[in-house]
């Protein structure tokens, strides 16, 4: 299924970005192809635009709603943070402007069958990039206590790490933790007053160590 995103001040940022034809811009989270559509409309017919997501599904989904300006776009399955050796592939030694729509897309939330939604009882995967990288069930239910409470501390600056940490050692002795809802409604029942918070920030900390991980390779 094809989506589209409308983002939010879509008029101010193309101003800002002065996009005219001719000129190569960057959209670093393609996703539902928003800002792109709206940059490719100023920069035809000689202009360029890279776009960039880490989510396969939105670069299939970037291919099918930008095909008409297929001749003006690249479309690149990466994180933004290797910008710079993606420009250096595509022989690109400058651009004219870079946007960036960081977060969690509605897609994904709806759609995507992760676990991003905790209101959703789907597989504990949380991975931006499902091609790399362990999912989240495999961290909460495989790294030592110690372990959880360093990477809920380092990659998330959770301050009730700990405790978090010894919560779903316990957990997961009785039974494997497997789904997004299973995960949030067994951390309710022993942290009401915190569970909801993490629930937010959890797909953040498994993303952001999955990609240090894979900068140490």
């Amino acid at each position: 299924m094809i989506y589209r995103h409308i983002p939010v001040m879509l008029n101010e940022i193309i101003e800002y970005l002065n996009c005219k034809s001719g000129k190569c811009y960057v959209d670093c989270t393609v996703g539902g192809a928003g800002h792109s559509s709206a940059m490719l409309e100023k920069i035809k017919p000689d202009g360029m635009l890279i776009g960039i997501d880490q989510d396969a599904d939105a670069i299939e989904n970037a291919v099918q709603v930008l095909k008409p300006d297929v001749s003006n776009v690249r479309l690149i399955h990466d994180n933004y943070v290797n910008l710079p050796n993606i420009l250096s592939q595509l022989n690109v030694c400058s651009v004219d402007g870079i946007v960036a729509d960081l977060g969690l897309s509605f897609n994904q939330l709806e759609n995507s069958g992760r676990g991003f939604s905790f209101q959703k009882t789907e597989p504990l995967d949380m991975r931006m990039d499902a091609s790399r990288g362990v999912t989240a069930a495999d961290i909460v239910n495989h790294e030592t206590e110690e372990g959880l409470e360093r990477i809920f501390k380092n990659y998330g600056e959770e301050r009730w790490a700990r405790k978090i940490a010894r919560r779903i050692a316990a957990l997961r002795t009785d039974q494997r933790i497997q789904t997004s809802s299973d995960l949030s409604e067994r951390l309710s029942k022993m942290m009401p007053f915190f569970a909801h918070q993490f629930s937010g920030n959890i797909q953040v900390i498994i993303n952001r160590k999955i990609h240090i991980n894979m900068l140490h390779k």
